[in-house]
């Protein structure tokens, strides 16, 4: 009788073999994970940084047409209770209006706050045909206007309704660097751009990645500088 000797895994090569498989799938899945967590970080921060770089070369453009004796920025914070609701800024004839991010983040808060709103919707930042700065100024109850037609508009950043998120203007300062009252003088202007909800963020900055309600890979903010001339 010939004795026939039959080659074979053994059931613990097999289970050594199904556990390596199943490390590298899930190292290849993490991997691919985190790669999806970069892009989408990577995304936010250039939307933000493309935001902030349109803002600027229009807002440079309107100033270079602008009359220093014309602008008003006294309405940079309107208050609200103990916050602001809106911010204007007027160059004479086009005028910049945003709203406070926090309450577009809170729908609730909507209807009991003075927010600006193009054509009966609440912005984040829009650029206004404007002739003599008339969106800065009171009426005879000491408010401002809080409405324009969208005719007369332009949005500069996303609106509340888009279903991707938003970006909304967190602060505004403006600074007269020149001295003297002609019609040309130079400014610091400072803007703070950044993602509009505001359960992420604390303290102007975005939560730490590990705070348990944190958006790290959706949240950017980020502040913006420049110096911008009047031409007369």
């Amino acid at each position: 009788m010939t004795r026939v000797d039959k080659q074979g895994f053994t059931l613990v090569e097999l289970m050594l073999a199904m556990a390596f498989i199943s490390i590298l799938l899930l190292s290849i899945t993490m991997v691919g994970i985190q790669a999806g967590r970069m892009y989408s970080r990577g995304v936010v921060l250039r939307d933000i940084n493309q935001a902030g770089r349109d803002i600027s070369d229009t807002i440079r453009r309107d100033f270079l047409q602008a009359n220093a004796n014309k602008i008003d920025s006294s309405g940079l914070r309107v208050p609200n209770n103990s916050s602001w609701a809106t911010g204007r800024l007027c160059l004479g004839s086009h005028s910049y209006i945003w709203n406070n991010p926090r309450y577009l983040d809170d729908p609730s808060l909507l209807g009991a706050n003075r927010l600006f709103k193009v054509d009966g919707n609440p912005i984040n930042l829009v650029r206004v045909v404007d002739v003599d700065g008339g969106l800065c100024k009171k009426d005879g109850s000491g408010k401002y206007p809080e409405m324009v037609d969208l005719a007369k508009s332009s949005n500069l950043l996303r609106s509340i309704s888009s279903g991707d998120g938003s970006i909304g203007i967190h602060d505004v300062t403006l600074e007269k660097i020149t001295s003297d009252d002609s019609r040309e003088a130079l400014y610091k202007l400072t803007f703070t751009l950044g993602t509009s909800k505001m359960s992420e963020i604390r303290n102007s900055s975005c939560k730490d990645p590990s705070e348990t309600d944190n958006n790290f890979d959706f949240c950017s903010i980020n502040k913006f500088e420049m110096i911008v001339r009047t031409n007369g």
